[in-house]
């Protein structure tokens, strides 16, 4: 069975839309949505299909470090291994949370390479280009495709402004690629108009305000698969507009939590899908810092706590800030195990 399109998805988590606006309706009994196993799907992903399948929370990958500030190259298939095991369709990178701005350009590639072989094609995976210049784009999105990524998100290119440069940019990206593309950043009215011209651009990951986010998704939702970033709270906003897909947290280190959530939400259940945030993501988010989550990643046995400058690892002596955090939520790492 096919993911749902937006229209599906709406009727199935009880919502009718009206003038573009889902309207709540009392969810019926196995209202709940089917999920598709991404193993079972035919690779490479047309722009189509991996829009149809977008659904569900996505694992933001973050970049993690030894000791001695290396690269961890065991972390993503630790990470991903527990996410897949609890049901978790989508994994990604995207340049803040995997940490773009301490990395190489080779150690770049070097995670998105560790990214797709530790998700097996078991999940859904979306690589992600920094702000960076059409002839880079253009060369990772070609050494992603080379790997087996089944999408690649681009964000808004550094210093560039004038639509016409940034519609030319897009359009090169999506001519030197089969990739379904992302769009990452804060794009016009105007210009997402003219971007959607392009078959291949299928998606958008929202990166402002929550009012840009329901506009979006209110004007551009049937075009572009807009997904969420940040907390899942964020989600409850686009969700009655017919949003799909979210980020969240907890896959990275607790992810029976998130489907917890999305469970809720297929099912059509919005007070128990707040209820789970409101009792786990919201108060983590609340905490957020890097260091934080980092440290939150080593506490689960995932990683190690430590940062490249300009962020602090944390010490030994605060790690016992992240375990009486968990212990208050109830969650020990040996769940895990």
């Amino acid at each position: 069975m096919k993911q749902p399109t937006r229209r599906t998805f709406l009727k199935a988590t009880g919502c009718v839309a009206i003038g573009g606006v889902a309207q709540l309706c009392p969810p019926s009994a196995g209202s709940g949505l089917s999920q598709v196993s991404a193993a079972t799907l035919s690779r490479p992903l047309s722009p189509s299909a991996f829009k149809e399948n977008l659904a569900g929370p996505i694992l933001s990958l973050p970049t993690t470090f030894n000791k001695d500030l290396s690269v961890n190259d065991l972390a993503p298939a630790k990470m991903i291994g527990r996410a897949v095991r609890h049901g978790v369709p989508i994994v990604g990178l995207t340049a803040g949370n995997s940490k773009y701005f301490c990395l190489s350009y080779d150690e770049i590639k070097n995670v998105t390479k560790a990214m797709v072989e530790a998700a097996q094609q078991r999940c859904l995976t979306i690589a992600a280009t920094g702000a960076w210049p059409t002839e880079q784009v253009v060369d990772y999105a070609r050494f992603c495709e080379s790997i087996g990524a089944d999408a690649l998100q681009i964000l808004l290119p550094k210093d560039v402004q004038n639509e016409d440069a940034l519609f030319e940019h897009f359009q090169t990206a999506a001519r030197g690629t089969r990739l379904p593309l992302v769009l990452h950043g804060r794009y016009s009215r105007t210009l997402l108009n003219r971007l959607a011209s392009i078959d291949s651009i299928v998606a958008m990951k929202e990166d402002a305000q929550l009012n840009y986010y329901v506009d979006r998704a209110i004007a551009f939702g049937d075009r572009f698969e807009i997904f969420s970033g940040g907390g899942e709270y964020r989600y409850l906003v686009g969700y009655p507009y017919g949003s799909k897909a979210f980020f969240s947290t907890y896959t990275s280190f607790a992810p029976d939590k998130s489907m917890m959530f999305w469970e809720a939400i297929r099912g059509g259940d919005v007070a128990r899908a707040a209820m789970v945030t409101k009792k786990y993501d919201y108060p983590f988010i609340q905490r957020f810092s890097h260091p934080f989550w980092h440290a939150t990643l080593e506490y689960f046995g995932l990683a190690k706590r430590y940062m490249r400058e300009p962020m602090k690892s944390f010490t030994a002596a605060q790690m016992t800030e992240v375990k009486d955090f968990f212990d208050g939520q109830g969650i020990t790492p040996d769940q895990y195990q």
